[in-house]
């Protein structure tokens, strides 16, 4: 729900926010200007300031000291009244005051898009947008980050997530304060706030003779400085009562031209304070620096429109259409999905459908958009995969936190079933915790949780009949694999590794297969999907109705898909691939995979990998510039057999991308692994461990073990531990 209160005004007034933004950050660079042009007073006192400007000025009406510092003297040059520049340090007149057209149009565009009334009020509404979308968008940014504690932490997720929160958090302060001091402009302009003010001081006051003083010697001129000047208009030569009057930042009255004494003040009071300090919170005027601020705020908006609604775009797409899907308050039965990589959503969509079909009103949505309360329901299933090590997914990383703050209810029956891989030791382990949790609420278990290993379609379709049974009504369930939009992708080069033809390990390298040779090529462009070094490429073999995935070793910048593969015995997809020769075309789709990316800053970073687990890792150290410590411990079965990318690694050696190269290889003659490695260089892990390193892991599940218990060896005594090292984001391990 959040989400879509972030997401929802901000493409609504997109256009809009952009306009009054960049208009904005346009306004704010003239303070800067008129400020370096403005000539310095400091020092000086009205009246003197008064006494210079009358004595060479002749026939000046009024002085008006603008908010950058600027004097101007509006003056009768015969009939005609002009304005001109003022020196406060002679009175004299050294330029015409003429202000910048440019300026003028600029500022009925941000004010009143160059309407009247009508443009007020949607400037206004706008302001009123901007401020909910970002207080909205830090919410969502802080529950992202787990927690507003680790806001100013590393934010993870794939490019454009990085690009549009790394910039959110560098401008929110300047956009909260820009939309809410204009906020309060347009309330106020609207008479929706009050602005203040009493009787004009002005009013029914005369001077006391038909003398007057020297504007110099006036002591109420004496007693104000020019740094609070506002406004001075002097008194009528020809009209015996006219009277001098005077606004300050402080406030404003008549002065009586034959004593040069107040005949009526009138002090700012708080509200006019108030819409005073707004206004120059918002313009900058005064405040130049502030003003360069906001404006360099109000310049990330065009970027973060066009990041956000791509941000949109890409979750519009990546959730399946769900026909006849109940709104959550009237439906009787909940499906919620957790899911990583969307594949869990085919089977939800197969589940939805069949349940719809049978009768019921389903509502379907992500576990992450949990409802405090679901008026007609009367079930919660759950489906949900688990990522890692049993860890949530994606789509479910806020559940369990949603979940404890909804009210204690005992009005639904539940069910969940878990998707996962068997040979993991937390096999389906998330499943089990929102089991737990949802038992803890006080809410009826309708069954131990079901489990589907590896996507097995059978296993579904066991417990989908068995959820029938339960419920009374026949359920018809069709499962077909949700598969994003491939890309057909051209081998154009491979390096195989290893002797055994039946054994081998393969860098295969593809483009997009409809620009190889075209014009796009030609010109430096890809067509290629975003991706990031590490993220997962899905390749669905022919005949077969699940997906694999491989880590990629390369990002959309290098203009080319890198993977490596290991051929299995029995690898259905394993084989496809390995088989394949240059010029041979694949179907495949990219995956993000947010959580196994290098930290942003400057702390070491310790990558351990073993045979195709170096595939990510290396391209992590390709792009490692500016360079900064990057260790490599890499296990293979042999330096002549499985030492993939030997030669490359001696070079990022050289030219510093990479600080250190540790190798194991088991079927040589001195027979280790990595963990042994590990456990040799002990100290310096210690201490690179000290200095904030952290620790990325790829391979095998039994690889990534050992290392494991390798590093709580290392670590012993020195307060960390690797699951402590977990919680912090300091470990992260991508296993298969």
């Amino acid at each position: 729900m959040l989400r879509k209160l972030h997401s929802t005004p901000g493409l609504i007034a997109a256009l809009l926010l952009v306009v009054v933004a960049l208009t904005g950050s346009v306004l704010s660079v003239f303070p800067t200007l008129e400020q370096a042009a403005a000539k310095d007073a400091a020092g000086i006192d009205v009246a003197t300031l008064a006494g210079r400007v009358s004595a060479r000025v002749p026939g000046v009406e009024t002085l008006v000291r603008q908010p950058s510092g600027t004097l101007v003297a509006y003056h009768l040059v015969g009939q005609e009244q002009r304005a001109s520049i003022i020196d406060p340090m002679s009175g004299e007149a050294v330029a015409p005051y003429l202000p910048s057209t440019v300026q003028r149009w600029v500022k009925n565009l941000h004010r009143k898009l160059l309407l009247d009334d009508a443009g007020r009020v949607a400037t206004g509404v706008g302001a009123a947008c901007m401020l909910f979308i970002v207080l909205c968008g830090l919410t969502l940014l802080a529950r992202r980050m787990g927690g507003w504690k680790h806001l100013a932490g590393p934010v993870r997720g794939n490019t454009l997530q990085r690009l549009h929160n790394e910039t959110s958090r560098v401008a929110l302060a300047g956009l909260v304060l820009s939309a809410a001091t204009g906020l309060v402009m347009s309330l106020a302009t609207f008479g929706l706030m009050p602005e203040g003010g009493g009787a004009d001081p002005f009013f029914d006051v005369r001077p006391s003779a038909a003398t007057t003083v020297a504007l110099a010697r006036m002591p109420a001129l004496r007693a104000v400085d020019v740094s609070r000047l506002q406004q001075l208009k002097l008194a009528s030569p020809g009209d015996p009562s006219d009277v001098i009057e005077l606004e300050t930042m402080d406030g404003a009255g008549a002065i009586d031209p034959a004593t040069g004494t107040w005949l009526a003040y009138r002090a700012l009071d708080g509200w006019q304070r108030l819409h005073a300090t707004v206004r120059m919170l918002h313009t900058g005027d005064g405040l130049w620096w502030l003003g360069l601020l906001l404006g360099a705020s109000s310049v990330t908006v065009p970027l973060l429109a066009v990041t956000g609604f791509l941000l949109w775009l890409r979750r519009r797409q990546g959730l399946p259409r769900l026909a006849g899907n109940a709104p959550a308050q009237d439906a009787d039965t909940v499906l919620l999905v957790g899911s990583e990589t969307n594949t869990t959503w085919g089977f939800a969509v197969a589940l939805h459908t069949a349940l719809t079909q049978a009768g019921l009103r389903v509502h379907a949505a992500p576990m992450n958009d949990i409802a405090a309360r679901y008026r007609s329901a009367r079930r919660l299933l759950v489906l949900t995969a688990t990522y890692g090590d049993g860890e949530a997914p994606e789509s479910a990383r806020q559940f369990l936190a949603k979940l404890a703050r909804v009210p204690t209810s005992t009005s639904m029956a539940f069910a969940v079933l878990g998707f996962g891989d068997r040979q993991f030791p937390q096999f389906c382990g998330y499943a089990q915790q929102v089991h737990a949790a949802l038992s803890a609420k006080g809410l009826e278990a309708l069954r131990e949780p079901g489990t589907v290993d590896r996507q097995s379609e059978p296993e579904f379709l066991q417990w989908g009949e068995w959820l029938g049974e339960t419920l009374g009504v026949v359920l018809n369930i069709h499962y077909k694999p949700l598969l994003p939009r491939t890309t057909a992708l051209k081998l154009v080069s491979r390096t195989d590794y290893g002797a055994d033809p039946q054994t081998l390990t393969a860098v295969l390298r593809f483009v997009p297969a409809a620009t190889a040779k075209g014009w796009r090529s030609r010109l430096g462009l890809s067509s290629l999907p975003t991706f990031e070094t590490g993220d997962l490429l899905g390749v669905v073999p022919p005949g077969g109705a699940s997906p694999r995935y491989y880590s990629l070793v390369s990002a959309v910048s290098d203009r080319v898909v890198e993977i490596c593969v290991r051929r299995l015995l029995g690898g259905v997809c394993s084989g496809y691939l390995t088989d394949l020769q240059p010029g041979a075309t694949i179907e495949a789709f990219v995956r993000p995979h947010e959580s196994f990316r290098p930290p942003t800053g400057s702390a070491p970073v310790i990558l351990i990998g073993a045979g195709t687990g170096i595939g990510p890792l290396i391209g992590f150290i390709r792009h490692n510039a500016p360079p900064r410590a990057m260790h490599l411990y890499f296990g293979a079965r042999s330096p002549e057999d499985g030492f993939l990318y030997g030669e490359e690694l001696d070079g990022l050696v050289g030219d510093h991308r990479l600080r250190s190269l540790t190798t194991a290889f088991s079927r040589s003659v001195d027979r280790t692994y990595v963990q042994d490695r590990l456990v040799a260089d002990a100290q310096r892990l210690r201490e690179l461990i000290g200095h904030g390193a952290h620790v990325m892991v790829c391979g095998g599940r039994r690889m990534a073990e050992g290392v494991a218990d390798a590093w709580e060896r290392v670590l012993g005594g020195t307060g960390f531990s690797v699951a402590q090292l977990k919680t912090q984001g300091r470990y992260v391990e991508d296993v298969y």
